[in-house]
This record gives structure tokens, C-alpha cells and sequence, in this order.
């Protein structure tokens, strides 16, 4: 029995060049979609900005769904940024010394009764300049 031959859609095929230096925020966003979905988000980029509706499947229309998918999307973004926030955070407390504990007088303890005292020394511009250097040549 002889095979049907289908017909195949006709498509064109739409490139662009995106550079390693500028646009590093377009290929982590790239790289963070799914393989298969990539057509579809560009297809949604494209149709948002022309001020069409995106076709998105009917479970997207489910309100907890969508919120779930929100809310998943900004953790992803909350832990793409982290990085470089702890970068900041460690640079300030290091460019700052160690942060300033205040020891109370015994009349106005904690109610836990544990006052902190600082323990270590701040780095000297020596290791701090070194941790630089190594933060700088880190891979996030």
C-alpha cells in the first residue's frame, strides 16, 4: 500500500546576530528557554510588539496556573540576579571592614542572653585586592 505524501508547511527562515559582549542578556534569556519553546517564545516576542495577542495554549488561561507561572518566573529571575548581588554584598562588607557588632551592657541583654562579639580581623588590602582579583576571574 503507497504512502500519502503529506504537504509541508511552508516556512521562512528569520536569523539575526547576537554578540557575545552586548548582548549577553539576550543569549542567558535565550539559553534559559526550553529547546523546543524557542520558536514560540520569539513568536510571542514578535506578535507582542506588534500589539497582537500572543497564542498561548489554554492552560495559560487557568488564573492559578498563570500565577504559578509567574511567580515561578521571578524566582528564576531572583535567582539569576543573586550572584552578583552576593558579589556586591561581599565587596561592600569588605571595602567597609567587618561589620560593627554592638555589645550591649549587662543591664540591657538580649532576652536570649546571647550578645556577639566580633571574632576575626578585617582582610588587609592585601587579601582584599586578592579576593577581587579571584571574584573578577569567577565564572557565575
Amino acid at each position: 500500500m503507497a504512502k500519502r505524501k503529506t504537504s509541508k508547511r511552508r516556512y521562512r527562515m528569520i536569523t539575526f546576530k547576537v554578540f557575545d559582549d552586548t548582548d549577553s542578556d539576550i543569549l542567558d534569556w535565550w539559553e534559559g528557554i526550553d529547546e523546543g519553546e524557542r520558536s514560540d517564545a520569539l513568536r510571542d516576542l514578535i506578535r507582542g510588539y506588534l500589539g497582537k495577542q500572543p497564542r498561548r495554549s489554554k492552560l495559560l488561561t487557568i488564573p492559578e496556573l498563570l500565577e504559578v507561572r509567574q511567580d515561578t518566573l521571578w524566582i528564576r529571575d531572583a535567582l539569576n540576579e543573586m550572584p552578583g548581588y552576593l558579589e556586591r554584598l561581599v565587596q561592600h562588607v569588605a571595602a567597609n571592614g567587618v561589620a560593627q557588632i554592638a555589645i550591649q551592657p549587662e543591664a540591657r541583654a538580649p532576652a536570649n542572653g546571647i550578645v556577639l562579639q566580633p571574632t576575626e580581623p578585617a582582610l588587609s588590602d592585601n587579601d582584599s585586592d586578592r579576593r577581587a582579583r579571584r571574584m573578577k576571574r569567577s565564572q557565575w
